[in-house]
């Protein structure tokens, strides 16, 4: 069966590969990688499983900018004397998107007609995450206007704080707006704010 591993960008992965030998098969067995992506290193970069090992261990080591996706890297395995033999491994190298959650008011964020307000948005960081976020929000009801326009969530702060400002005849209701956050790179995360214009 093919090996896999998955290994995050900017991260490292152990793996130990086997060897069945004979009974009379007692050489050292040298390892040799091809068709290693370009970004990922393997150490040692030749790894030996000595005569009376079953198995050599070596480390896979993607860079940040390492290419996502699968590689079929070859593994094969050099005896002193005689022939190779070699097996497939397959390495999924997926995104390291440093990842983050927005939250809104616990409760529903009430706003009466012709009022102003100021709300907390949150943000919950993974330990290496550390970009700035930009807060951008979807539709508001008919009426209802925010500021800043493009909050920042700054590496470091735990929040932001926007202004909701509902007109005299903002439309009535209860509204899920859809809050996107956007860091520096990588991908969005989204959540929903709910919003409930009252009569003044």
């Amino acid at each position: 069966p093919m090996m896999a591993s998955a290994l995050k960008q900017g991260e490292t992965t152990d793996v130990s590969v086997g060897i069945k030998r004979a009974r009379d098969f007692g050489e050292d067995v040298t390892l040799k990688f091809s068709n290693i992506p370009k970004g990922v290193t393997v150490e040692p970069a030749n790894p030996v499983i000595k005569h009376g090992d079953t198995d050599a261990k070596f480390a896979f080591k993607a860079g940040d900018a390492a290419p996502v996706g699968e590689f079929n890297i070859k593994i094969k395995g050099h005896p002193t004397t005689g022939g190779d033999a070699e097996i497939e491994f397959k390495l999924n190298v997926v995104s390291a998107e440093q990842r983050f959650t927005l939250s809104g008011p616990r409760f529903s964020t009430s706003l009466r007609q012709g009022e102003t307000k100021t709300m907390t948005i949150g943000i919950s960081r993974e330990k290496n995450f550390d970009q700035d976020v930009t807060l951008g929000f979807g539709e508001m009801p008919t009426g209802v206007t925010y500021r800043p326009s493009a909050p920042v969530i700054r590496n470091g702060e735990s929040d932001a704080e926007i202004t909701l400002t509902s007109a005299e005849d903002a439309a009535l209701g209860e509204f899920d707006i859809k809050m996107t956050g956007h860091p520096a790179n990588g991908s969005d995360t989204s959540n929903n704010l709910k919003l409930s214009v009252v009569k003044r």
